[in-house]
């Protein structure tokens, strides 16, 4: 699950701004032109550069990723970066912010278009562990590191948990359906199956994450999917 991985789309309860500023409340907003074209090509060059910080941090870690890092990989100059960002720990929350914010919204796009519960499980599953595959370019790294970073730093922390409980409503919501459609047992509610199924896609996401030798990425899909189906299954 990606740094991450991870928070609800633009517009849905609990979305936050994934670009701006974190030096003050009033940076929180956009720093455009109300819409104006000046203001639309700040936003893009801002992206590109959370864009930009990301990679940094996957490839370099959190701890060794400076503004002059992200400065030679997005081509913008450190004292722009300066401008956008009051500090470097600001700029790492909203890379983290922007990494997981991108990858929740697409992914319930992905939901919105599957009407069978148990597709919409397998869909979270095989996209939160895709993301800590070794080959993988950005994703597990940086939940990985947003982790690390976290429980050092109070307000990483309080984003990667409401990362968590973002990846944790998708499933609960999943789970609910199909309880409706009487696809899925009411043993444990779809609370519980949700954080197990968080839980279980993390611990087969960071030895694969590790390259374990004794784990594939297909193979760890289908053992959470299994343990799923256990959880699920009517009259359990």
């Amino acid at each position: 699950m990606t740094a991450a991985s991870l928070q609800p789309a633009p517009g849905s309860p609990g979305a936050r701004d994934t670009s701006g500023s974190l030096g003050s409340p009033a940076s929180r907003g956009s720093r455009g032109s109300g819409g104006r074209g000046p203001g639309r090509r700040a936003g893009r060059r801002k992206t590109a550069v959370l864009e930009a910080a990301c990679r940094v941090i996957a490839d370099r870690g959190a701890d060794a990723t400076r503004f002059a890092d992200v400065a030679a990989e997005s081509g913008v100059p450190v004292s722009t970066l300066q401008y956008y960002f009051s500090s470097r720990e600001d700029m790492l929350v909203a890379a983290f912010r922007h990494a997981s914010g991108t990858e929740i919204a697409a992914l319930e796009a992905d939901l919105a278009a599957i009407s069978d519960p148990w597709d919409r499980l397998e869909r979270i599953v095989i996209t939160a562990l895709a993301g800590y595959s070794p080959d993988a370019p950005e994703a597990g790294r940086l939940w990985i590191e947003s982790w690390h970073f976290g429980i050092r730093d109070a307000e990483m922390r309080a984003d990667a948990l409401e990362d968590y409980r973002a990846w944790r409503r998708l499933v609960a919501d999943a789970v609910r359906h199909g309880v409706e459609q009487g696809r899925f047992g009411t043993g444990h509610p779809p609370e519980t199956v949700a954080m197990l199924a968080i839980a279980l896609v993390d611990g087969m996401g960071i030895p694969l994450a590790l390259a374990d030798p004794d784990l594939t990425g297909p193979g760890a899909v289908q053992d959470v999917l299994a343990a799923l189906r256990a959880l699920l299954r009517p009259g359990g």
